[in-house]
C-alpha cells in the first residue's frame, strides 16, 4: 500500500529511511539541491506497519540520515504513527520549530546530536520520551516551549549556559525533577530547588560529565 508523508524539507537533506519491524530500510529520497524538495512521497510497504492511529497503521522507526544537516519547521509534526526511539544524528545543526511537536508515541529514548547548536520552539512537545535527556554543548538556544509537556523525562543533563534558554517556559508541563549542569555557577545557574522555566526543580551538579548514570 501506499503512504503519503509531507513535510518540510530544507537545505541538503538527501536521504530518510523508514525501517520495518526486521530494520529493513526503504529509502525516500529528494533532490540534493538546496530547498528543491518541499514534500517526500514514498511507497511504505505494508509490512512496515503494526496497527496504531493513522490510518489504521503504525511507522514502527524513523531514521535520519547522516547526510541530513537540519530539520525544518514542522517536518515531523503530528505525526503520531512514529512510534520508540528518536536519534538526531551527529550532522543535524538545528532543529526547527515544532519539528516532532505531538509525536505522542515516541516513548522511547530520545539522543540529540552534538552538532545541534537550536532547538526551535515546541519542538519536542506533547511528546513522551523516557529517561533522560542530554542537551549538547553546541546548543545555543532553546526554544519557547520546546519540551512543552514531555511528561515522561525526569532528568535533564546540560552543559549550555542559563541564558541559552531565551524561549519562556520550554519546560511547562514536563515531568523533569532534576536538571544536572557541568559547571553549576559558571553556566550561570544557582544549586538547589528552585523556580526555572516556570517549574519547580532540583538543580545539581554534573559530576561524571560527560556521561550520565
Amino acid at each position: 500500500m501506499s503512504k503519503l508523508f509531507k513535510g518540510n524539507v530544507t537545505n541538503n537533506v538527501v536521504e530518510l529511511n523508514l525501517l520495518d519491524p526486521v530494520g529493513t530500510p526503504t529509502v525516500i529520497t529528494k533532490n540534493t539541491g538546496v530547498n528543491v524538495v518541499e514534500q517526500i512521497v514514498g511507497d511504505i510497504p505494508a509490512s512496515q506497519y503494526a496497527g496504531g492511529s493513522n490510518g489504521g497503521y503504525t511507522v514502527k522507526g524513523l531514521v535520519i540520515g547522516t547526510s541530513c544537516t537540519s530539520i525544518g519547521s514542522n517536518a515531523f509534526a503530528f505525526c503520531d504513527s512514529l512510534i520508540g526511539d528518536l536519534v538526531i544524528p551527529n550532522s543535524v545543526t538545528s532543529i526547527g520549530d515544532n519539528a516532532f511537536n505531538a509525536c505522542v508515541n515516541l516513548t522511547g529514548s530520545l539522543t540529540i546530536g552534538n552538532s545541534v547548536t537550536s532547538i526551535g520552539a515546541y519542538a519536542f512537545a506533547d511528546t513522551t520520551f523516557g529517561g533522560a535527556i542530554v542537551i549538547p554543548d553546541n546548543v545555543t538556544s532553546i526554544g519557547s516551549y520546546a519540551f512543552y509537556y514531555c511528561n515522561s523525562f525526569s532528568s535533564l543533563y546540560v552543559n549550555t549556559p542559563a541564558s541559552s534558554w531565551v524561549g519562556s517556559n520550554a519546560l511547562t508541563g514536563a515531568g523533569l525533577t532534576t536538571i544536572y549542569v557541568n559547571g553549576v555557577t559558571a553556566l550561570g545557574y544557582t544549586s538547589g530547588v528552585q523556580t526555572f522555566q516556570g517549574k519547580s526543580l532540583t538543580i545539581a551538579e554534573w559530576t561524571n560529565y560527560p556521561n550520565i548514570p
